[in-house]
């Protein structure tokens, strides 16, 4: 894998079959995709400004996620919370999971499958009960609605009004956490 640097960024080059050039941060760590016949220096120095001003940002988001604190919950205390409010939200949404299952995932709280089974990530057991609640009801909402659009969202906010507070501490716990 190819790295070079940019004032101290180091960046990850990643080179493909295809036309076009994509710069992201994916967890704070910067990644050019670019086809394989380009150099990428021009391309990183050409976007030099916003990945300064993006890494700033992230830098600066990596030092607030270093001051949450993480709940210290046994195994047994969280599988309660999560049968409460699991049984709570199938209430509330009239809609009830086929299962619920629990594994390590590296880029996101949970999922909701095809055939109505929730997954959670392992790491839900150290955020605070809000969040947890929070990430329970949000794939439990997709039980009645497969996307993210505006009726989504109409669910989300009928329990969770500040829900774009709870996504923001969610991106902070990602950060320190995944």
């Amino acid at each position: 894998m190819e790295t070079v640097n940019l004032e101290g960024i180091p960046c990850q080059v990643v080179r493909r079959n295809g036309r076009r050039v994509r710069i992201a941060f994916r967890q704070g760590r910067l990644r050019v995709v670019l086809p394989r016949h380009l150099d990428p220096l021009p391309v990183i120095d050409r976007h030099r400004q916003w990945i300064l001003e993006k890494h700033e940002w992230f830098r600066q988001q990596r030092l607030l996620a270093e001051e949450l604190e993480l709940i210290s919950r046994s195994n047994e205390e969280f599988l309660d919370m999560v049968r409460d409010l699991s049984g709570k939200y199938a209430g509330v949404l009239a809609a009830k999971p086929s299962g619920i299952g629990f594994r390590r995932m590296k880029s996101k709280w949970g999922s909701c499958g095809a055939q109505g089974k929730i997954n959670l990530n392992t790491w839900l057991q150290v955020l605070p009960g809000e969040l947890v609640a929070f990430i329970i009801f949000h794939e439990m909402a997709h039980l009645r609605v497969r996307n993210h659009g505006p009726e989504f969202k109409a669910l989300i906010r009928s329990e969770f009004p500040h829900h774009r507070d709870l996504d923001r501490q969610l991106k902070l716990y990602s950060l320190k956490i995944l």
